[in-house]
Parts: structure tokens; C-alpha cells; sequence
């Protein structure tokens, strides 16, 4: 049976500051409306995830609520995880090994570094080298045909969807 991720990374926020706290920064207008576009392509484009793994960081969590609103039954099995703050691939890939042991889909909101590294981690070699940082914004649906392994770079890039994608609609 196939399994999907459905990785996120959050909309775009307020600009960084020295002086502020880079995991309470809010999404700027342009994100918030991003954000609710991307729920509307999401609900109609995608089976919802079973499992829902999220960044507790104020951005990740204001990216989210819009798709959260379309499918309001999976409030219930959405986690805020701390660790995914910063996380690193390893630890990515654990919390997607975990998830998988119980899902079919899964959605991932997070941050970069990480989610950039482990999209390019999750496809072929030969695929992954076209890969660039995920922009603010951006949604990758990766296919698993034969289930999630962690380090079997064997996913099947569905869509990559960004935000200019999205504003022409």
C-alpha cells in the first residue's frame, strides 16, 4: 500500500529581528493569505493526512489553522511537536518513521533548513539534485510505493507547489 507526506513549509512571516523571538513571529498579511489559499488547493487536491506533525513556532501553527479549519476532524491528530524547531534531518526522518508505523498519510509543517534537506533526502538522487530551498509557503506531496523508509530516497515527487503557484488562481 502507498503511504504519502505532505511536506510544508510555513508562510511567509514578519521580518526577523536581533531583538525580537524568532519562534513567536507571526505571519506577515501576504502569509495569511497564502495560507488560506493554500488550504483551499489542499482541500481540493489532497486526501486529508491521518497523522499531522507540527512545529509548535507561532508561524507554523498560523500556516496550519487555515487547512485545520477545511478539515476540522483532524484536530484531534495533529501534534505540536517542540523538536521540530530547528530539527535536523535525522530527527525529521525518525518523526516521519514513527508516524508512518501508524498513518498512510502524513503532513509535516516545519521550517528550513530541515524540510528542504529532507525533501531532497526523501527522492532519487538523480531527482534531488533539482532541488532548491523551499520557499516560504511551499507544499511537496511525495508518494511512497512501497512504504516510507528512511534513508531509501525512493519517493515519487507528486507536487511542488509554491506560492506563485498559487497567486495566479
Amino acid at each position: 500500500m502507498a503511504q504519502f507526506i505532505y511536506l510544508l513549509r510555513h508562510a511567509e512571516p514578519d521580518p526577523w529581528s536581533p531583538l525580537g523571538n524568532d519562534f513567536s513571529r507571526p505571519l506577515n498579511s501576504s502569509g495569511k493569505q497564502h495560507a488560506g489559499l493554500l488550504a483551499d488547493w489542499v482541500s481540493e487536491h489532497l486526501e486529508p493526512p491521518d497523522t499531522i506533525l507540527c512545529s509548535p513556532s507561532k508561524r507554523t501553527r498560523e500556516t496550519l489553522a487555515p487547512i485545520l479549519s477545511k478539515w476540522s476532524r483532524l484536530l484531534s491528530s495533529t501534534e505540536y511537536v517542540e523538536s521540530m524547531y530547528g530539527a535536523s534531518l535525522n530527527l525529521l526522518r525518525t518523526l516521519a518513521e514513527d508516524a508512518f508505523s501508524y498513518s498512510e498519510r502524513v503532513l509535516m509543517v516545519g521550517h528550513n533548513p530541515g524540510v528542504s534537506l529532507f525533501l531532497e533526502n526523501l527522492l532519487p538522487t538523480n531527482k534531488a539534485a533539482d532541488m532548491r530551498l523551499m520557499a516560504t509557503g511551499t507544499i511537496a506531496v511525495v508518494k511512497f510505493n512501497n512504504n516510507f523508509k528512511r534513508e531509501a530516497q525512493t519517493g515519487e515527487l507528486l507536487h511542488l507547489l509554491e506560492r506563485k503557484d498559487l497567486s495566479d488562481h
